[in-house]
């Protein structure tokens, strides 16, 4: 699986590629799952932390274009912020399923009482949570930003955003980010 981000497109190429996909030409559907497909993967695996789940939701992702497409519906503008958008409700969908079913590793059950987690397992757990507190647009602009390593201007053309507002969006994310672990630290609940 190539995760190379390519970063030369621009709004026009993603609205013509856009018009090509809901013409559901094979090609174009080829082209738009390999232009899209690291960041959506990188994006969720921020989120999820887990690699064969994020593979799983990204999936998601494009079997739901798909369907839209083929129902003469999804994206008319803006085709990566359509998909986000589909990614932050699988994402929360995942993590609502998750909590409802809590599931324990097989070894971890025959092993006998939990031991104390170790401190890198509690520090990701929490900037996790920090994460899912804040918009999904500031979310996007944050893993992307830091995680893909784009930068404000590729992520501005990805969302249909101007740099400035991706700016603002990662400013506001970073002091909530901030605050929220500064929170935990004084509680304790960081290593």
């Amino acid at each position: 699986m190539d995760l190379s981000l390519e970063r030369s497109w621009t709004v026009t190429d993603e609205q013509a590629l856009l018009a090509r996909a809901r013409r559901l030409e094979p090609e174009a559907l080829a082209e738009v799952h390999e232009r899209y497909y690291p960041m959506l993967y990188f994006y969720i695996l921020g989120r999820v932390g887990e690699a064969p789940v994020a593979e799983d939701l990204v999936g998601e992702v494009f079997l739901r274009l798909l369907e839209a497409l083929h129902r003469g519906r999804g994206p008319d503008r803006h085709l990566a912020a359509w998909m986000f958008r589909v990614a932050d409700h699988l994402v929360a969908d995942h993590h609502r399923n998750r909590h409802r079913r809590p599931t324990v590793p097989l070894e971890e059950a025959w092993m006998g009482p939990i031991q104390e987690e170790a401190p890198d397992v509690v520090l990701r757990q929490r900037v996790r949570e920090a994460l899912e507190a804040l918009t999904s647009e500031q979310r996007a602009v944050i893993l992307l930003r830091f995680w893909a390593g784009m930068s404000p201007e590729e992520i501005a053309r990805e969302l249909g955003k101007t740099p400035g507002a991706v700016r603002a969006l990662q400013h506001r994310a970073l002091m909530t980010l901030a605050r929220r672990l500064r929170a935990a630290l004084d509680q304790g609940d960081l290593p």
